[in-house]
């Protein structure tokens, strides 16, 4: 699967030796407010209301780091594609927020995976029917495509609000593809953390800039699936680290409905 396509699923979409947050909740409604409250961090990431709906994003792959050495990476040919490829290329998709069933504004997590995939494979191919995900139950979603399904699951999560016109996000995920062939499906960890800065679409307008920008690092972490003496190894430190600037524009569509 193609880096940038990994990554839609990995964002949730999602730094290196950041500590560990609370694991995410699996429960829903009350359930998950008793979660919180107990420490175990929110239930999804949540936005301010001027983040509501779709918005075009271009993206640019600025760096590309491997800090435990080369020698350390399974899957060295996707790092030096990444390279050769994507880096310093802008690539454009599209990003949506939703409101889930309590009002807060999260990731539309299912549109967001199916936008970035079809930037990659036939544009006849519906992603939509292919994802499985409840946006009151947010931390899985599954993915079933020809040759292989992917399951993801965001185990920790944490937000952070340093500033009114700044948002600091980190999702733990762990992936699973499975080819339905002889063998075991390939496991992987990641974390994705995002520094966003917002303003008003009214202030972006003025100069023609985007309302949102963002800057976000995508580590990948060995797992016992690496092999044992490896992954103790690496000490939970990543393998590889992928860092993306972002800015986000309102869909063109939506705002010029907007100016009507």
């Amino acid at each position: 699967m193609h880096r940038q396509a990994a990554k839609s699923l990995n964002s949730a979409a999602i730094v290196a030796a950041a500590p560990p947050t609370a694991e995410a909740s699996k429960l829903g409604g009350l359930a998950d407010s008793a979660w919180e409250a107990l420490g175990g961090g929110p239930s999804d990431l949540v936005f301010p209301d001027e983040f509501v709906g779709v918005w075009d994003v271009t993206s640019i792959l600025t760096k590309v780091d491997t800090p435990l050495g080369e020698d350390a990476v399974p899957n060295l040919q996707a790092v030096r594609r990444a390279q050769r490829e994507d880096l310093d290329r802008p690539t454009q998709y599209q990003v949506s927020f939703t409101r889930n069933g309590g009002g807060r504004v999260v990731y539309d997590r299912a549109f967001n995976t199916a936008a970035m995939l079809s930037m990659y494979y036939d544009k006849t191919m519906s992603f939509t029917e292919r994802i499985d995900w409840n946006i009151d139950d947010p931390n899985v979603l599954t993915l079933q495509m020809p040759s292989m399904s992917v399951r993801t699951r965001v185990t920790r999560r944490s937000e952070d609000f340093p500033q009114p016109d700044r948002i600091e996000t980190s999702e733990y995920v762990e992936s699973v593809y499975d080819t339905g062939a002889d063998g075991a499906p390939r496991i992987k960890a990641s974390q994705c953390f995002t520094k966003y800065k917002f303003r008003s679409e009214q202030a972006a307008a003025a100069d023609g800039g985007p309302a949102i920008v963002a800057t976000q690092v995508v580590s990948d972490f060995l797992t016992p699936f690496d092999g044992e003496q490896a992954y103790l190894a690496s000490m939970n430190k990543p393998y590889a680290q992928y860092t993306y600037r972002m800015a986000f524009r309102r869909a063109a569509a939506a705002a010029a409905a907007a100016a009507r």
